[in-house]
């Protein structure tokens, strides 16, 4: 198992679902959806590799947006 960043714990077994927000595209907001989105990715999916440590931000690959914490 690899070293955890420097002040962060790591995720509780009990959290299955992570909520992480995105800024709208310009084509959103062109279109009148310029909100903050927000999307719900399981836990894991958002971990550093072989740790419980959430990122602070991450590209989902179905549709290649940055969403962040």
């Amino acid at each position: 198992m690899s070293k955890p960043p420097k002040g962060r714990l790591p995720l509780r077994d009990d959290v299955k679902h992570v909520t992480y927000w995105r800024k709208p595209t310009p084509a959103e907001i062109k279109f009148g959806h310029g909100a903050i989105h927000y999307r719900t990715f399981p836990a894991l999916k958002c971990c550093h590799k072989n740790t419980r440590i959430l990122k602070s931000w991450f590209t989902s690959k179905d549709d290649g947006l940055r969403y962040y914490r």
